[in-house]
């Protein structure tokens, strides 16, 4: 049953919304369309609950839902939409996602006039917001959380509009926004501090059931035009429009409410306004045959007291936008309210000059009055530079506010624009030079303004803001030199942009200092890097020299354990003094012969046993004679005899470099003969030997 049922009562919620839109109730609207959207999202759903918040101010939902209109239904979707959407951006502060919505939307269609123009506006609007807060503002003290708005001051009191504070019985709601219908009012202008509490109801004869808004006074105060609208519903949709009505001061009071003849039927016309003859009756209207929405006309007050023809005040003040709530100063100047003209977010306050009866083109009134909401009923006092305007901007008390406001700076609206200055002077003596050339060049290279150095060399060039320019300053027997200067956003800062020029024979002098630096300084190198090669020479010499010492340590130590181990090893293997040697038996030769004997060739058998199990051993073969024959002849044979053991040795498989033979002669005797009678022959053959002596160890 529930899903059979949900569809039916989803269409009446539906129509019910629909029906309350029509009728303006958005307030009551937007609850349904919410709870409808989950399961029930459309095109034309969606617009309308985007355009429920956009006409209750609330700009973050108006902004989410026109957003997501233009991202889902884009092909449903017309300018105007687009234009709420970038008006609600602009009231949460988000300009560049508003502007760049724009941009995107022109270069798609390619409506380049529309493009330049977007161009001109934020660059318009810059130069309005680099004025800085034009004016200082306060929030009266007699505003509520519901609708103030429309102050003026007349004589000693300030009549305003706001939402009626003591509702009759039985009254009804605004169903616009849910609060109650609007009444005009006065309060003494000394008493604003005490709040709304001495507000009075102007009069019961003008404040009816529905709405009173903006009114005019005319000087003698004998007349009054104010802004009503009927519980009459003037058209299909069951909308009532605003008239403009007059009652007279008679006897005290209010009297005679009368409904101008220039109202009509399915448009509004609102927002009267006189000017200071009181020959003209300004006021807003959607009529036909204006320039879109809402516009300003003028109506003449003929001398009868009658109208004439209602005169649209055209395109240089009317846009395709809203046009609204006119007042005149004292110099005819026209003030208004439009979201069409340049402006910071949906409603802003504009000033058209009046020049020999002429409106020119209206100018943004700048910060703080305007913000990114609206910003509307702007009124001055006579003094021409403090008055009163409203607006529904966030940190008010509620709804609309009105606030006080007093001008403090001028509209003065101009490009940014920023200073260079500078002096050209001499680099070594920064004396000024005279007679130089100093050139401005622009981004594309044109040489845009030139300036001739005087006696202090100063210059000065007015550039434009967020810009790149060139400087360069020429002199005959200088060298050129040039700076690039980058200006910024803020107005009127002055950068610095002084140049140095060095003169040629400075230039030539500093050369020849520069290469004989270079060629000293190569030399210094050059001694500091051979002085460097040779430190890491030496440095790894000693390393090398270390490292081989710890070789030769580990080396001889592991050759002294090699030894040790071969002396336990081999009985043959003893220490005689400081030699290590291998005992045989004798080996004798012959007198005068080197020829092995026999039994020598057997003893020699021990002595190639040992060198075979220590491979590692070298041995010198030491031959010895007698002092028989002479000394040189000695020695001879006593080389031939190491040479014969040296060759046997060899012959039986002892590696040749492991044996050394050395023929000592008659040098080293065991016996000493000092004659060879002192010795027998048994003597002799004692010191005619063969000794194996171990000399290294490998």
């Amino acid at each position: 049953m529930c899903g059979t049922l949900f569809p039916v009562f989803g269409q009446r919620d539906l129509k019910r919304a629909d029906i309350y839109f029509e009728r303006a109730f958005y307030s009551d609207a937007i609850p349904l369309y919410e709870q409808l959207l989950p399961k029930r999202k459309g095109s034309k759903l969606v617009k309308n609950l985007a355009e429920s918040y956009y006409r209750t101010y609330d700009m973050k939902g108006a902004a989410r839902w026109y957003g997501y209109l233009v991202n889902q239904y884009g092909e449903n979707v017309d300018d105007t939409h687009y234009f709420k959407l970038t008006q609600s951006l602009k009231a949460l502060g988000d300009y560049e996602q508003a502007n760049s919505l724009r941009m995107d939307m022109y270069v798609a269609n390619d409506q380049a006039a529309k493009i330049m123009a977007l161009k001109e506006e934020i660059k318009y609007l810059d130069n309005i917001r680099a004025i800085g807060n034009r004016y200082t503002i306060t929030n009266l003290p007699l505003n509520t959380a519901t609708s103030e708005f429309g102050a003026l001051r007349v004589d000693s009191m300030l009549m305003y509009s706001a939402a009626r504070k003591k509702p009759q019985s039985g009254s009804r709601l605004y169903r616009w926004n849910n609060q109650n219908y609007l009444d005009i009012y006065t309060h003494p202008l000394d008493k604003t501090e005490s709040g709304d509490s001495l507000s009075v109801s102007l009069s019961k004869v003008i404040n009816s059931g529905m709405h009173e808004g903006t009114f005019t006074l005319t000087k003698n105060r004998k007349t009054i035009y104010f802004t009503r609208n009927t519980d009459k519903k003037q058209d299909d949709k069951k909308i009532g429009h605003l008239k403009i009505f007059k009652a007279q001061w008679q006897d005290g009071e209010w009297r005679n409410v009368t409904e101008l003849p220039f109202n009509g039927k399915g448009f509004s016309t609102e927002h009267p306004v006189l000017n200071t003859d009181e020959t003209k009756l300004y006021f807003a209207s959607d009529r036909a045959g204006g320039y879109g929405s809402f516009d300003l006309y003028y109506v003449p007050i003929l001398q009868d007291s009658t109208y004439g023809t209602p005169v649209n005040l055209g395109k240089h003040i009317n846009t395709a936008q809203r046009e609204q709530f006119p007042f005149l100063d004292q110099k005819g100047h026209l003030y208004f309210s439009s979201d069409g003209h340049p402006g910071y977010g949906l409603l802003d306050l504009f000033v058209a000059r009046n020049e020999n009866g002429e409106f020119q083109k209206p100018d943004n009134l700048g910060l703080p009055v305007n913000s990114g909401y609206d910003d509307f009923s702007m009124t001055l006092d006579q003094d021409g530079r403090s008055g009163y305007f409203a607006s529904n901007r966030p940190g008010g008390k509620g709804s609309d506010d009105i606030y006080a406001f007093t001008e403090e700076k001028p509209l003065i609206i101009e490009d940014c624009k920023q200073f260079i200055t500078g002096r050209l002077t001499d680099k070594v003596t920064a004396l000024p030079i005279i007679g130089g050339e100093v050139r401005l060049i622009d981004a594309k290279g044109n040489v845009t303004e030139t300036h001739i150095s005087g006696e202090e060399a100063s210059y000065q060039f007015q550039v434009a803001c967020a810009s790149s320019y060139r400087l360069e300053g020429i002199k005959e027997g200088y060298e050129t030199n040039a700076t690039t200067i980058i200006t910024g956003q803020e107005r009127n800062l002055k950068k610095d942009g002084s140049l140095q020029l060095m003169s040629l024979e400075e230039l030539l002098r500093r050369k020849a200092l520069a290469l004989q630096k270079e060629k000293e300084e190569t030399r210094k190198r050059e001694a500091a890097e051979k002085e460097k090669k040779e430190r890491e020479k030496a440095l790894a010499e000693v390393k090398r020299q270390k490292a081989l010492k710890e070789q030769q340590i580990a080396a001889e130590k592991e050759k002294k354990s090699k030894i040790e181990k071969a002396i336990q090893k081999e009985d043959a293997l003893v220490r005689d003094k400081e030699r290590l040697v291998i005992k045989t038996e004798e080996i004798h030769f012959d007198y005068s012969m080197w020829y092995l004997r026999r039994e020598s060739r057997e003893r020699l058998g021990n002595v190639i046993k040992v060198m075979q199990e220590n491979p590692g051993m070298v041995l010198e073969i030491g031959s010895h004679t007698d002092i028989r024959g002479k000394s040189e002849y000695n020695r001879q044979l006593s080389q031939r005899r190491a040479d014969s053991v040296k060759e046997y040795l060899v012959k039986n498989g002892i590696p040749e470099d492991h044996v050394i033979a050395k023929g000592y002669g008659e040098s080293q005797p065991i016996v000493e003969c000092p004659t060879l009678a002192n010795c027998t022959e048994e003597d002799h053959e004692w010191n005619r030997r063969c000794e194996f002596v171990i000399v290294d160890w490998k």
